[in-house]
């Protein structure tokens, strides 16, 4: 198993002291404006709490968007500031932007273009050119910050996710000896989806910028390579996976993303074992049976679909009423879009609908949560699920399937996960449904629910481990090795 120290000693032998520069859309850390004066806010974040331990170590720097209402007053004339605010061991390096042009990039071209268009959950894209405009102005401001670090030398760049498409063909204009890996976390459609984007070209020539280009799934990165090869004029290898184009090589690799198992473990450790009391408390509710949903309110998760899951599954045993209750968490999710705002809209409904349908006295069978919790509540809550339901219509990997496999008690817990989950590659002692076989996935519930206490402690300790063993840090490693080799 691969540990923090282990990633450490090797990003610090694949630098040979060059400089380590990570291209991100979210800071880590925001400055806010409160009665009391300036206070420095840390942003959630699994990728962040992993970069920020890997970049104090070697003095890196973080290039990032602005996102406090204070952050200007506190960094140099360069945008820079020392993080984290008591150690001031690496700088964040930040970038302003008009409202306009964030808008364009991140509420317009990133989440309303490149989600839709790459999650296929038949939600149809928006393909605006003002939106396109302010993406590629964003993405020259990435690159204009790390060249700014940069200048001519040598450096190893880490471009995280679809925000920055652009950013690693732009960077290799203009310094060809910066290394460039770059991490795409959503999936990556097939060409028949992906052509209909007016600039899918410039996007893939974007990415081509990059030596080494990470996906969660395989078949992403064949869908990427069936896409360089139908638009660009590309040499294709395939041992090891590898695109050529213009002479330049990027190699290509599935390595599906982890999560960090001793930092939750330790977390557990030091809080005290939770009991049926705190969802009483909490929530107001008793239970025989209990289902948990974690979720950002998003189409891609299958909300919906999990509802009508539910309804079915008490329409047809209806022996669960009065004992089973599902308990969604669903955090607000990117409000100012239009389908997010449906999407909310329909899932009050929807849950209005199933309640009337089947409460009975005080009980009633789905209770919405639709805000943040601390990571701890979360924690307490997936220790006293039966079942945590991860329904995702399309999902580079899920994270939260792996949350809830460390959190729940062996003897207790059951998973009902996703086939189109990156997840559901690792977690496959979990029972795996198509969130769009209502009835199959009913029958999974129940025998999920009812499977004798052997079964489950089996299911669940088989992956246990692989959460074990594939962890952030296994994963970070294999991408930064993959990204340097031959550097």
């Amino acid at each position: 198993m691969i540990t923090a120290d282990d990633l450490l000693r090797l990003t610090k032998r694949a630098l040979k002291n060059k400089r380590l520069i990570v291209g991100i859309q979210r800071e880590p850390y925001m400055h806010v404006k409160t009665d009391d004066g300036i206070k420095v806010e840390k942003t959630a974040g699994g990728a962040h709490t992993l970069l920020d331990g890997i970049l104090k170590q070697v003095n890196g720097v973080m290039v990032a968007l602005a996102s406090g209402d204070a952050d200007k007053l506190v960094v140099d004339e360069k945008g820079r500031i020392k993080i984290p605010p008591k150690e001031k061991n690496y700088t964040l390096k930040r970038i302003f932007l008009s409202k306009k042009d964030y808008d364009g990039f991140y509420y317009g071209f990133a989440n309303q273009t490149l989600w839709p268009l790459c999650h296929v959950v038949f939600i149809k894209p928006v393909f605006s050119h003002e939106w396109w405009n302010a993406y590629v102005k964003v993405n020259q401001e990435f690159t204009n910050a790390i060249l700014d670090e940069v200048g001519a030398e040598e450096a190893l760049v880490w471009i995280n996710d679809y925000h920055l498409a652009l950013v690693p063909q732009m960077l290799k204009e203009k310094n060809p000896k910066i290394r460039i890996g770059t991490f795409w976390h959503i999936p990556w459609p097939t060409y028949e989806v992906f052509r209909i984007c007016p600039w899918r070209k410039q996007i893939i020539e974007g990415l081509l910028g990059s030596d080494f280009i990470g996906f969660h799934r395989g078949y992403h990165v064949e869908n990427f390579i069936e896409c360089s090869r139908r638009e660009l004029e590309v040499i294709v290898d395939s041992e090891p996976r590898s695109v050529t184009y213009k002479n330049h090589h990027t190699k290509l690799e599935n390595i599906p993303a982890g999560i960090d198992y001793h930092e939750i473990k330790a977390r557990l450790e030091n809080q005290k074992p939770p009991t049926e009391k705190l969802i009483k408390k909490d929530f107001g509710f008793d239970y025989e049976f209990l289902a948990i949903g974690v979720d950002r309110i998003d189409y891609t998760k299958g909300l919906i679909e999990r509802l009508n899951i539910i309804d079915r599954f008490l329409e047809k045993y209806p022996k669960f009423k009065e004992k089973f209750v599902y308990l969604s968490i669903a955090a607000p999710s990117r409000t100012r879009i239009p389908a997010y705002k449906d999407l909310n809209k329909q899932i009050e409904e929807k849950i209005e609908e199933i309640n009337a349908k089947y409460s009975i006295g005080g009980w009633k069978p789905i209770h919405f949560i639709n805000k943040i919790f601390l990571r701890e509540k979360i924690f307490s809550y997936y220790q006293l699920a039966d079942l945590c339901m991860v329904t995702s219509l399309d999902d580079g990997m899920n994270l939260v399937a792996k949350e809830y496999v460390i959190c729940a008690p062996a003897e207790k817990g059951a998973l009902l996960l996703s086939k189109f989950t990156g997840a559901a590659k690792d977690l496959r002692s979990a029972f795996l449904i198509n969130p769009y076989d209502i009835d199959g996935t009913v029958d999974a519930l129940l025998q999920a629910l009812t499977m004798k206490k052997e079964e489950r402690a089996k299911r669940m300790n088989e992956m246990k481990a692989v959460v074990k063993e594939n962890n952030i840090y296994d994963w970070a490693m294999k991408f930064i090795e993959k990204t340097v080799s031959d550097f």
